[in-house]
């Protein structure tokens, strides 16, 4: 029997049952099954046909309980309340009809179902199918209305829009849940069907419709029940609004608000959090299920929470309702951890009865730390920059000094804020022209590399106006290839050269020391080699003279040869007094008892006469170890030639101090005399050089002096302006130290 049913009913579109003698469904069409789906199934008993049959509502409005299809054998269309799948009364008609067997036995029933047309009609159904129509056709939004068994009964032109199917293919053929294709549909989510359980509207829902193409529509739903006068539910309405719009900027600002490196947080009206983005998440260590919803005191410092109580306060009487501040969220953990620093943006705002607080966050820590490097960096590299020995100068590439370091403020004598900022006072040591020529060299790799410099000696002109000789050499100073400046580094020659120059007189002194030893031993083999035949000219002549008269003319003659010879003799003296290379008697003595003895010797000449001789000794001068008889040669020698050099007429002044540090004295004798020309001031110390006329000097005088200062240890110099007179200049040490080697010869 159920084959044959099969065969027959299987797609007949209305509700068909089929039950056995026993009250037992054997057969479901397909509309049956989707009308009463799990509750009732092939095996359960019938409830049409059962003594007490799954009827509600009976005995209402015309509604009676039929009797059972079993007994009465032909039962015609009935209305009746019947309990299907959905816990809803449903409005149907039932008809029923006996099936018998070739003896005409009864077999079972054939139970048909249909919807009742006449509580359809009914007058108040009518009105608010009626209303319902005129809502549908001009409601703006997609809209559509499905009976208790969620089949579509009517939709709007905005909704056959959205899904891409028309009113032909949707009502009275699909389900919502075939006509929106959302995951909720065919599930206890579904919306309609939650509203018609429960008999309470639903609002403000997000469901993604799948139009006919399978494309996803985000949507906002609303529903509500449709209900008879009786409040009896006859079906549901859903209206769609696409929000894909709105999802679309959502889904922006949540791109923007995940993929920002700072950290943004959104608080309620109780401080509980509504929104944290991935980096504020990672900044506070929490996961997204943890924070949203915590307490802004559980997640953020009390400062913070302070700060939003506060904002709220005034928002509350319409005052300002942001504020910055930096904020420190961990507290060291140990000695050399660095807290992380965060710059802070907070803002309290209204959104109609709510009050939100939005907190951004961006980590200052990185920065900090790199900024303590970079201040680290440039403080080392200022401190190399500061402590260099050389000048080195900065300037911008208009020639603006920024950084001028203390060997430049040393060498040049200008401070740096004298010159930082400052260019005018910048081209008074380096001249504009003079920078203008060594940028032109930069620029040019005729003179070394491009925009470079190699060391090229130039002069600067310090604030005192002198001239310093520097060592000089710069570079230019580039950022991606643009001229953004240049340095430049000088060394102060100035030592240098000095150095060198007293290298120079040192080397002259040692040649000249060694003509004046070359000229000793010279001297001594010639006064050896002289004496003798002088002291028989002498021994001879005086011989002669004994023999001669009284009044002998050959007398004078002798004379003459005797004074000749005698002269000879004392030209053989200074000759033995020049070659002498070892001091005489040391001891320790008062030099200015020596320069007493000799002021007194020669102020009693005629020569001295007219020439005042001024001492400025100073009393406390310590005593030196010396030989004290060449040193008054030496003091008188200057003396004379002092004189001489004044035509007997001026004033001689001779004074003497310690040195600076006691370990010696310093004498000085000046003159008023017409000075020593330049060209021979370098040559009066050679021997034999003499400015007198022949006959009148040997020029052993003053190397004779040389020889002396050497042999003590000491040094003599001449300081001389022409018509400014001379003046000699002669340092001792207290303990003489021989000098040189002792030479012997005959006398």
């Amino acid at each position: 029997m159920k084959d044959i049913f099969s065969s027959i009913l299987a797609d007949f579109l209305d509700p068909v049952v089929v039950a056995n003698h026993r009250r037992e469904v054997v057969f479901l069409n397909c509309a049956a099954q989707k009308l009463f789906g799990e509750a009732l199934k092939p095996g359960d008993p019938c409830p049409l046909c059962s003594e007490t049959p799954i009827i509600t509502e009976a005995n209402k409005e015309g509604l009676r309980r039929p009797q059972c299809p079993q007994a009465a054998g032909i039962l015609k269309q009935t209305p009746i309340l019947l309990k299907t799948r959905w816990p809803i009364g449903a409005p149907l008609s039932l008809s029923a009809i006996s099936i018998r067997d070739d003896g005409h036995e009864k077999v079972g029933c054939l139970l048909h179902i249909t919807e009742h047309k006449e509580l359809l009609a009914h007058p108040v159904m009518e009105q608010q199918m009626a209303t319902l129509s005129s809502i549908l056709e001009n409601f703006p939004q997609p809209f559509f209305m499905v009976d208790p068994f969620l089949v579509v009964t009517h939709i709007n032109d905005h909704m056959e829009e959205l899904t891409g199917y028309s009113r032909g293919e949707v009502v009275g053929r699909m389900t919502c849940g075939e006509l929106l294709n959302t995951i909720q549909c065919n599930t206890c989510d579904c919306v309609l069907k939650q509203v018609m359980e429960r008999k309470k509207p639903l609002s403000g829902l997000r469901r993604v419709v799948r139009d006919r193409q399978g494309r996803e529509v985000p949507v906002s739903v609303s529903a509500s029940i449709i209900t008879d006068s009786e409040g009896r539910v006859i079906g549901g309405f859903e209206a769609v609004r696409d929000i894909t719009p709105v999802v679309e900027a959502e889904q922006k600002l949540d791109l923007l608000t995940q993929l920002t490196q700072e950290g943004l947080l959104m608080a309620d009206e109780n401080h509980r959090v509504i929104f944290a983005n991935t980096r504020m998440m990672e900044i506070l260590n929490t996961p997204r299920s943890r924070i949203l919803g915590m307490h802004l005191g559980e997640v953020l410092s009390s400062q913070h929470l302070h700060m939003a109580q506060e904002l709220v306060s005034l928002v509350d009487r319409d005052l300002q309702q942001e504020t910055r501040f930096c904020s420190i969220l961990d507290k060291p953990a140990s000695e050399g951890h660095v807290p992380r620093v965060f710059e802070t943006c907070m803002a309290v705002s209204r959104l109609g009865a709510k009050t939100i607080t939005c907190l951004y966050l961006r980590d200052l820590t990185s920065r900090i730390l790199i900024e303590r490097e970079l201040q680290k960096t440039n403080a080392f590299l200022t401190n190399i920059i500061q402590s260099s020995v050389d000048g080195i100068v900065v300037v911008d590439k208009k020639g603006v000094p920024l950084i001028f370091n203390e060997g430049a403020e040393r060498i040049l004598g200008y401070k740096a804020e004298e010159m930082i900022g400052n260019p005018e006072n910048f081209r008074r040591f380096y001249p504009l022209q003079e920078a203008t020529e060594m940028m032109r060299r930069m620029r040019s790799d005729e003179y070394g590399p491009a925009d470079k410099l190699n060391t090229s000696r130039i002069t600067f002109i310090n604030k005192q106006g002198e001239e310093v000789p520097v060592n000089f050499s710069a570079t230019i100073i580039r950022e991606r290839g643009e001229e953004v400046g240049s340095v430049g580094i000088f060394t102060d020659l100035r030592e240098i050269l000095k150095v060198h120059r007293e290298l120079e007189a040192v080397q002259s002194q040692l040649v000249h020391t060694e003509k004046i030893a070359s000229l000793g031993r010279m001297a001594a083999g010639v006064a050896h080699e002289i004496n003798n035949p002088l002291a028989g000219i002498l021994i001879y002549a005086e011989l002669l003279q004994r023999d001669l008269a009284a009044d002998d003319a050959h007398r004078e003659n002798l004379e003459v040869i005797v004074t000749q010879t005698m002269r000879c003799q004392q030209i053989v003296n200074r000759l033995l007094d020049f070659s002498r290379q070892t001091l005489g008697q040391k001891k320790l003595f008062d030099v200015n008892d020596v320069i007493h003895r000799c002021t007194e010797l020669i102020s009693h000449q005629a020569f001295f006469l007219n020439i005042k001789v001024v001492e400025h000794l100073d009393p406390l001068l310590p005593q030196i170890v010396g030989d004290p008889g060449q040193l008054q040669q030496v003091f008188t020698n200057l003396l004379l030639n002092a004189a001489d050099a004044m035509n007997g007429q001026g004033r001689i002044t001779i004074a003497s101090r310690p040195t600076p540090r006691e370990d010696g004295i310093i004498l000085t004798f000046t003159d008023t005399g017409p000075g020593i020309p330049v060209e021979i001031r370098d040559k009066i110390f050679e021997p034999f050089f003499t400015t007198k006329p022949p006959g009148k000097g040997t020029g052993l005088g003053l190397s004779i002096v040389y020889g002396v200062m050497q042999r003590h240890g000491g040094t003599i110099e001449a300081d001389s302006s022409p018509g400014e007179g001379t003046t000699f200049t002669i340092r001792l040490p207290l303990d003489s130290q021989e000098n040189g080697v002792t030479m012997e010869f005959e006398e």
